[in-house]
């Protein structure tokens, strides 16, 4: 049977793409392999977002280089793929072939045209998800991988946020059927998911018929068996009060919500073509606290925008510091070619947007410890991740809030392998949560 190496890079939207890859792949009789050099088919999911992973990917493709076989075949994907097209064999010669993230449905017909037989059944081996980035070794072990799943429930996006590839890259928005998203949920339950998180660049422009984002919510809490839900990632504009009604509507949502700013100041925003005021963010993270007291809310930020100002960045670290979010992911701006951005004037330097993003991720970390310290004596549940990275001899898992946390491993056997622990919380830190099994 074909065996096949598959790596990928960037978001939990390439990882849902590659595990859709991997199961068409399965079905077709082939099985995977963690040595690049021992496939017969070696497969790269890329990612464009930022300079920094395409440096990975065409660094990884020049290692694959010395290892592909001969006779074996190399199929870059994703959105990278889409990007480069027209210059990545140029670039690296030994591609045999490219699939944009709207191609996928070409997948089969390609391991056709490479010899992989049609009417191979599955292997009767269990299907083993994809590795992400550089460290196949660093997965969640196999026995606790299950425990979450990815479904995506739209294509693309209509924004073009001025710094963003991914209109460029993924195409327009397109959703995906409700009764097909339900299909994919309730084969992720009954292989043993406990958490589903719902996809999509911007989950809620989802419209299809008469399903919106906080109807399919909806109906989606019906599932039986659904123990977990949660969704990335949404946009300001399109966050409606239905939608954090139907956050609290429904029991399965988790206690969390990543709504990214990405900037404190008008004028930036105006700039990113984030299409919402400073204000009109405000006015609905006040709904959501009045609505869902006790949530996590969660940001992304970009530090040093074309025509940020000194008093832009300051907007933006007040913002922090008035502890709006629990926990921000914070970037310095970094330039992607045939963006709007790339080209606007003035550039801020690059040590002034690393001091910035410095300042932030200060003033972040002070508020992320607040909200971690308030656990402390509290029984959590947490969704195990498997042992410690760190420290083997103690278990890791997350809580409904997205927080990371740490306890000993248990000697009971059955205790050690249980999906779902309950702790009381004894320590807490920047980056997460120190427990002892309740």
């Amino acid at each position: 049977m074909p065996s096949i190496y598959l790596q990928t890079f960037g978001c939990q939207m390439n990882v849902a793409d590659s595990n859709g890859l991997a199961h068409q792949a399965w079905s077709m009789g082939c099985t995977f392999t963690d040595i690049p050099e021992s496939a017969d088919i070696l497969i790269l999911n890329t990612c464009a977002i930022r300079e920094k992973a395409e440096m990975r990917v065409y660094s990884r493709l020049g290692q694959l280089k010395a290892l592909k076989r001969p006779d074996s075949k190399l199929l870059v994907a994703g959105c990278l793929a889409e990007k480069d097209r027209a210059i990545m064999r140029r670039k690296a010669p030994q591609v045999d072939a490219l699939l944009g993230p709207r191609d996928y449905q070409q997948f089969k017909a390609l391991l056709a045209e490479w010899g992989v037989p049609t009417d191979l059944p599955p292997p009767q081996t269990p299907l083993r998800m994809p590795s992400s980035e550089d460290a196949p070794g660093e997965d969640a072990p196999l026995e606790y991988a299950h425990l979450r799943s990815l479904v995506s429930i739209t294509r693309g996006c209509e924004k073009f946020c001025t710094y963003c590839i991914v209109p460029y890259t993924r195409g327009p928005l397109e959703s995906i059927p409700p009764e097909d998203i339900e299909a994919q949920i309730r084969r992720e339950i009954r292989c043993g998911a406990k958490e589903i998180t719902l996809l999509g660049q911007n989950v809620n422009s989802y419209n299809f018929g008469a399903v919106d984002f906080a109807g399919l919510l909806r109906r989606l809490g019906r599932i039986e068996g659904l123990e977990r839900l949660t969704f990335l990632t949404s946009h300001p504009h399109d966050l409606t009060r239905d939608v954090v009604d139907a956050l609290a509507d429904v029991p399965a949502i988790q206690p969390r919500l990543h709504l990214p700013v990405q900037s404190g100041s008008n004028d930036v925003l105006k700039a990113m073509a984030r299409l919402y005021t400073i204000e009109a963010y405000l006015d609905k993270v006040a709904y959501f606290r009045e609505r869902l007291p006790g949530w996590a809310l969660t940001t992304d930020i970009i530090c040093g925008f074309p025509t940020e100002t000194e008093a832009d960045f300051q907007a933006t670290l007040s913002l922090v510091e008035r502890a709006t979010f629990e926990y921000a992911f914070v970037f310095a701006f970094s330039p992607r070619s045939g963006t709007p951005a790339a080209t606007m004037t003035p550039q801020v330097p690059q040590e002034e947007r690393l001091r910035r993003l410095q300042a932030v991720s200060a003033a972040q970390n002070e508020q992320t410890r607040r909200f971690h310290e308030r656990f402390i004596g509290e029984t959590v549940s947490a969704l195990v991740s498997g042992p410690s990275k760190k420290d083997p001899a103690r278990m890791a898992g997350k809580t409904g809030h997205n927080i990371t946390v740490v306890w000993p491993r248990s000697a009971d056997a059955a205790a050690a392998r249980s999906p779902v622990a309950n702790l009381v919380i004894e320590q807490a830190q920047t980056w997460g949560l120190v427990g002892r099994v309740a």
